[in-house]
């Protein structure tokens, strides 16, 4: 795991995806396989750059470090190898939501300093940014969430019902051909990851979401016995 250090702030961000290749393996969006990988390189860049326009000190996790059978497995361990390393917060995104600002991760700082959980929903069911603290951390039951369903979001909602919970905008997680479609469209036309994203758009082909969407058994069917992007 990768670490930018930053000992002023007690807020960590946590970068949970995978490497470009194993992504483009998961979740095959262009025509072209090398125009894939470059896809989700632009992707991973793209968060980085995000993150760091924060300011706020992060760590990267991809399948090279992360530990664990399962998806919750996996994200837990990670969450809590931040948590171990001296922060108190930790606000986790994946790599697929080129909506998120670097003002959502501030804001999503600043919610945790008044609520123990802070959550920005996708239209899927899922999350693209999930904040918690050190003292309301729940290993053992983040580890059963069904991650990468249409009940994850509310399966967090409960089992944080008696905390404090403070919600970003619904963003657009980006999983098949169509996602990329909508969530480019809400980019500023200035937007330079705009630009690039349309020019791989004009080789998408169409594909359903089971062929595109990140599917648990397909994963494993890769033997990967890590981890993957925080989505729905």
């Amino acid at each position: 795991m990768n670490l930018k250090m930053d000992f002023s702030t007690t807020t960590a961000i946590l970068l949970f995806a995978q490497s470009e290749k194993i992504e483009s393996a998961l979740k095959p969006i262009a025509s072209c396989s090398k125009q894939n990988v470059l896809l989700w390189k632009k992707m991973n860049d793209n968060s980085i750059k995000i993150i760091q326009k924060s300011k706020l000190p992060y760590f990267i996790s991809n399948e090279n470090d992360q530990v664990g059978a399962t998806f919750g497995e996996r994200i837990t361990h990670s969450i809590q190898t931040i948590f171990d390393k001296g922060f108190e917060k930790v606000i986790v995104i994946g790599n697929d939501c080129i909506e998120l600002k670097a003002q959502h991760l501030l804001q999503a700082e600043r919610d945790l300093k008044t609520n123990n959980l802070v959550l920005g929903k996708d239209f899927s069911g899922g999350a693209y940014l999930i904040g918690v603290t050190k003292s309301k951390f729940k290993p053992e039951l983040f580890k059963t969430i069904l991650w990468q369903t249409k009940n994850a979001f509310t399966t967090l909602q409960k089992i944080y019902k008696r905390e404090a919970i403070a919600y970003l905008p619904y963003l657009n997680d980006c999983n098949n051909t169509s996602d990329f479609k909508r969530a480019t469209q809400k980019l500023s036309f200035s937007d330079t990851f705009k630009k690039i994203l349309l020019s791989f758009l004009s080789n998408f082909v169409i594909q359903n979401d089971f062929e595109t969407r990140f599917d648990y058994s397909y994963y494993h069917a890769l033997n990967f016995n890590k981890g993957s992007p925080c989505n729905a």
